[in-house]
């Protein structure tokens, strides 16, 4: 699989520097996809034998630098040699190989320090951000603010209720008829 996925990797860089570079694209492409994946592939022979031969599996992330730089080294060195260069060859694929596995490892230690973590959905981490004005509730921290203001509101219509009496208090009573207000 990592093979073919090289080999893809080397068609499409081939096919994009055929087209800018070369008389025949078609040809370039494959050319470049073969060459990835023999580099590749013999790159990750090599490592997985060293790594597996002479660490017995058990490699530090430190001694993995090492295989990948060596592995790289000489399998970008072979596979260059063909097309008539191998020390620059050789050089850049062990820098690669160095840097890929420094990389790699960095990474890998950042998820196992991560993955017991258990991290926050991602809108809660935006609300509880100091950068939005807004922010996440407990219920019981909703339920204080619902009474709050209940209790604010049945102030206001005790208020209210005593302004209604009065106003009832100071309206004039009513006449006895009607029609002896109109006669006057």
């Amino acid at each position: 699989m990592l093979t073919l996925t090289q080999g893809t990797m080397g068609l499409i860089y081939g096919g994009a520097a055929g087209v800018i570079r070369s008389p025949n694209p078609m040809i370039h492409s494959l050319s470049c996809g073969i060459h990835w994946s023999i580099c590749g592939s013999s790159f990750w022979w090599l490592r997985s034998n060293i790594i597996k031969h002479h660490y017995q599996d058990e490699a530090s992330p430190q001694e993995r630098k090492y295989a990948s730089a060596l592995c790289g080294g000489i399998a970008g060195g072979g596979v260059t040699k063909l097309m008539g260069r191998l020390v620059p060859g050789a050089i850049v694929f062990s820098l690669l190989g160095y840097c890929g596995q420094s990389v790699f490892n960095n990474l890998d230690a950042w998820q196992l320090e991560n993955a017991n973590t258990t991290r926050k959905p991602f809108m809660q981490r935006m609300a509880e951000s100091k950068w939005i004005p807004l922010r996440t509730l407990s219920d019981e921290e909703y339920r204080g603010m619902l009474g709050e203001k209940l209790l604010s509101i049945e102030a206001e219509i005790a208020l209210l209720d005593d302004k209604i009496e009065e106003l009832e208090k100071s309206r004039p009573a009513p006449s006895a008829s009607p029609a002896s207000s109109t006669s006057k």
